[in-house]
């Protein structure tokens, strides 16, 4: 029962033994029973327990109950993503005295490891990771599946998508009712190019957003499935655009400057894959007034800006120098794995042509290799076949298209 908890979490935080709470009340063997929920007892002897332990036991009750009901409050805000809520509630719960309680312990470490990942935190959530993880053999089966989805969280973060894969989808279904993971696997997926799977998993994170009505990751998810709906082929423009353009709508009665941003910027990628660079660089511009320069949604639109600025002869050399070399500073500083786009954006800007392929071979494509990212695994391997063969570099160019089709399934062969 509760209250023997709290009798045990009290006398143990006093440095009581148990015979020295239990004297003139209570034998050990009783007092050890009570604080196992394991026998019946009088309500004078709790009584006469919590006087002694100066508490309330009635008020101690309601505490409990109430800090686990802001557990789960905590952890809906951050599903919900309202930043705010969660900073108020987590400032609640970490001076709560029953906060250490082995009944809540387990759970305020998960969620703040969640927390850790939702302002960006990776190393203090690492840490926490790391520590959950070495205990996790003794987890409740919803505790070890929370702890897969924050791992898989961590791990997308971090770049390891195929681990971010491979974790999220040893989740129980049965064992976790947080369905929000199919969203963190729809954008694994799409982070391989794995579209199709993105595409489902992604269908099936918008009913769960749209069952609890989490208005912000619907536009989270609606975004998401746009980009699948282009990414192997050029999709309707006018119907891309203008549901582009309804979201961002959204974004404003939602007060969403975040996601308004990430809106541009996707945008200003369609307009960039269309040849409409001046469009392009404009809504890429838009997304950086929006977006906080310590943001590393920053740096994406930053080589955004620079790239289509480039390509459409927008700029001069000079300026995009600037600014690929402030995106290089800043990608650094942030342990970001940027820096390789605006390294790549240096030499070329540059003309440094045979230092752009060897980073691209050298560096870029181990990077995205090792992480499993498709899309740039794709781009840069056709951009070295192109230069190898230009070169006449016979042999590293049929290297190169080996492994290209290699990873190219036919449609015929199923084994």
């Amino acid at each position: 029962m509760i209250i023997g908890k709290i009798i045990k979490f009290y006398r143990e935080r006093e440095g009581l033994t148990q015979g020295q709470l239990g004297e003139g009340i209570c034998s050990v063997t009783h007092l050890s029973k009570i604080e196992r929920g394991i026998t019946e007892y009088s309500g004078e002897i709790t009584h006469l327990l919590a006087r002694r332990l100066v508490i309330n036991h009635e008020e101690e009750i309601l505490r409990y109950h109430q800090l686990a009901k802001r557990l789960n409050e905590w952890h809906e805000s951050m599903i919900m993503q309202r930043i705010q809520e969660s900073e108020k509630i987590k400032e609640e719960v970490q001076v709560e005295k029953l906060i250490h309680m082995p009944d809540f312990q387990t759970l305020y470490r998960l969620l703040s490891a969640r927390y850790y990942l939702s302002v960006n935190d990776l190393i203090s959530a690492s840490e926490l990771i790391s520590d959950l993880t070495k205990a996790s053999a003794s987890f409740s089966p919803h505790d070890a599946n929370l702890l897969k989805h924050i791992q898989g969280i961590y791990y997308f973060l971090t770049g390891q998508y195929r681990d971010c894969i491979s974790c999220l989808a040893s989740i129980d279904r049965e064992q976790y009712s947080y369905e929000e993971y199919y969203y963190h696997l729809a954008i694994a997926y799409h982070s391989i190019h794995s579209n199709i799977t993105a595409y489902y998993y992604g269908k099936k994170a918008l009913q769960y957003f749209q069952r609890t009505l989490n208005i912000l990751r619907i536009i989270d998810t609606e975004m998401l499935l746009i980009v699948q709906l282009n990414a192997k082929e050029l999709h309707d423009f006018h119907e891309t655009k203008e549901k582009y353009e309804q979201l961002i709508k959204l974004c404003d009665a939602c007060n969403s400057g975040d996601r308004k941003s990430k809106l541009y910027h996707n945008l200003a990628f369609e307009y960039f894959r269309r040849k409409k660079y001046r469009e392009s660089a404009g809504l890429y511009k838009e997304a950086l007034k929006l977006t906080a320069e310590n943001s590393p949604h920053y740096l994406t639109a930053l080589d955004g800006y620079i790239h289509t600025c480039y390509k459409g002869k927008l700029k001069s050399r000079n300026k995009l120098i600037k600014l690929a070399e402030e995106g290089l500073e800043r990608a650094k500083a942030a342990d970001s794995y940027t820096w390789i786009y605006f390294q790549l954006h240096l030499h070329l800007l540059k003309n440094e042509e045979q230092h752009y392929y060897q980073f691209i071979e050298e560096t870029a494509l181990p990077y995205f290799k090792n992480i499993g990212y498709g899309i740039l695994i794709d781009h840069y391997e056709k951009k070295l076949f192109h230069f190898y063969s230009k070169k006449g570099d016979a042999q590293k160019a049929i290297e190169l298209a080996r492994s290209f089709i290699h990873k190219q399934k036919s449609y015929y062969d199923h084994d």
